[in-house]
């Protein structure tokens, strides 16, 4: 049986402890290669022991296979146990023995309907679900599944320990993520491969990085789609580094040998799309290369940390050619997790799509595009909008070099990529502004900041207002003075609109 470490140990306690107080729903939360496999184990090996018949819910064949082994074992009786998908449980719902427990595997998921409709079948049954990411995109919470939470150590915690090896990361300075359509899972990895024709959305040279920075270990490929995939694949062939393609589109045989060969070290470099990331083991691979840009907390963790199982002097590598750790965050950062829901943010793919003209540089709405003998012109200048043609290759930036980066430099980044707020304080402002400062290598943050908010939006402040923000920030009321006046001046210089204008619309 295994021997379970004090942390794992606390997730078991504390889980049957809520159970045992009639809570019928607990999620509990641990960072990706924590060992939730182990605890599972251990939890549905004393629910046998006591008489108890276990429902195993996954969504993944992988992770199917991988809780019968682990169950084995820790000397688990799998006759005590069903072992099922989602969907095969909910086909059997009226046929199969009711269970004492329910036990889901990544159970982030269990939002789908079909989870629902075996948690509807058995609302008395107690159930426990695992995550290590409980979030979702949409900004939903858990609370209607479960009604309490049991969090594990952090990723740093974990790594100070010995639990999970260290990383160094490493990626591209700044990167444009704007046309990048992160509505859903599909559109987020179509609209990259698109966008590779015409916006480099992968920026630096993904086989001459893997060389200079991890030379001849293996490593784990996360592309965006199929046929970008296989592109990566023929690179690595083609610099002599043996490196295959699987997807879920695999069959199943094939899937299972490069899985296997891959295993036992005989393919160098796996690249996939949407197939490693939960329940794929492999504790000796240490690198990671994204290739995938994303919005989703969950999909990033899962696919950046599945290089850092712990094995004695081992650290990670990841290369990010797509920026996700500045916009993300880095594995070790502060995830505040919750079983709650929490307010979606609005992304850049919700605003109206806008086109900006060649000619005049005026920016409108595609909408407002003019058809002139069946051809897009310009509204403001009546010029045609020259579009790009699309190219038969992939295209990507190669040109760009990548930097080592750590947890202040990607706070760094993500801060310089936030817009100014009339809305929000001077401090919270001023914090953007001395990031885009430090990013961009040049400018001054007061004219910054208040050449937004003052100059540009005409938001006015009182001298109450600018000495607060003097005391707060350690500023000299001197330098806040002389950037407001300029843009105060700056803001008067904008033609005011016409009385009837002023009328009409405000």
């Amino acid at each position: 049986m295994y021997q379970l470490r004090p942390y794992q140990n606390r997730l078991v306690m504390e889980s049957r402890k809520h159970l045992a107080n009639g809570k019928v729903g607990v999620l509990i939360q641990s960072p990706p290669g924590s060992g939730k496999s182990v605890v599972i184990a251990e939890i549905i090996r004393m629910a046998a022991e006591k008489g108890g018949y276990v429902l195993f819910l996954a969504h993944r064949r992988e992770l199917l296979d991988n809780i019968r082994e682990t169950l084995e074992e820790n000397e688990v009786k799998l006759s005590q146990v069903l072992i099922l998908s989602a969907v095969m449980a909910k086909n059997r719902l009226h046929t199969m023995r009711k269970p004492t427990l329910i036990v889901t595997d990544e159970g982030h998921h269990g939002k789908a309907k079909t989870y629902k409709e075996i948690y509807d079948h058995f609302p008395d049954i107690p159930r426990l679900g695992f995550t290590a990411t409980p979030w979702r995109m949409n900004g939903e919470g858990f609370t209607d599944i479960y009604e309490e939470m049991v969090e594990g150590p952090s990723i740093q915690w974990l790594i100070d320990n010995h639990n999970l090896a260290p990383y160094r990361w490493f990626s591209i300075p700044l990167i444009d993520r704007s046309k990048v359509d992160f509505k859903n899972a599909t559109r987020e990895a179509e609209s990259s491969a698109e966008l590779f024709e015409s916006d480099a959305t992968i920026q630096g040279d993904i086989v001459k990085n893997y060389l200079k920075y991890a030379d001849g270990k293996q490593a784990i490929v996360y592309a965006p789609t199929i046929a970008v995939s296989k592109l990566i694949v023929d690179w690595f062939n083609d610099a002599g580094i043996y490196a295959v393609h699987a997807d879920g589109k695999t069959p199943s045989k094939q899937r299972d040998k490069i899985m296997a060969d891959f295993k036992n070290k005989k393919i160098t470099v796996l690249s996939n799309v949407d197939l490693i990331s939960e329940g794929f083991n492999v504790p000796d691979v240490g690198v990671i290369i994204l290739c995938r840009p994303t919005q989703s907390i969950v999909l990033h963790l899962q696919q950046s940390m599945r290089g850092m199982r712990y094995r004695p002097n081992k650290t990670s590598i990841i290369l990010d050619h797509v920026g996700n750790g500045a916009n993300l965050g880095l594995p070790t950062d502060e995830f505040e997790w919750s079983i709650k829901g929490r307010k979606k943010k609005n992304s850049i793919s919700s605003e109206p799509p806008k086109i900006t003209c060649t000619t005049c540089g005026q920016q409108f709405l595609l909408k407002s595009l003019l058809k002139i003998d069946d051809k897009p012109h310009c509204p403001f200048c009546m010029q045609e909008i020259k579009t790009k043609e699309k190219e038969e290759t992939v295209t990507f930036d190669k040109t760009v070099e990548m930097i080592e980066l750590n947890a202040e430099k990607a706070k760094l980044a993500r801060l310089s990529r936030k817009k100014y707020s009339t809305k929000q304080s001077l401090e919270y402002n001023y914090e953007i502004a001395k990031a885009k400062v430090k990013v961009e290598g040049k400018g001054n943050s007061l004219f910054k900041m208040f050449g937004s908010l003052t100059a540009y939006h005409k938001k006015e402040y009182s001298l109450h207002e600018l000495e607060e923000f003097s005391l707060t920030c350690k500023i000299s009321v001197d330098r806040i003075l002389k950037a407001y006046d300029w843009a105060f001046k700056k803001s008067q210089e904008i033609p005011q609109l016409p009385t009837w204008a002023t009328n009409t619309f405000y």
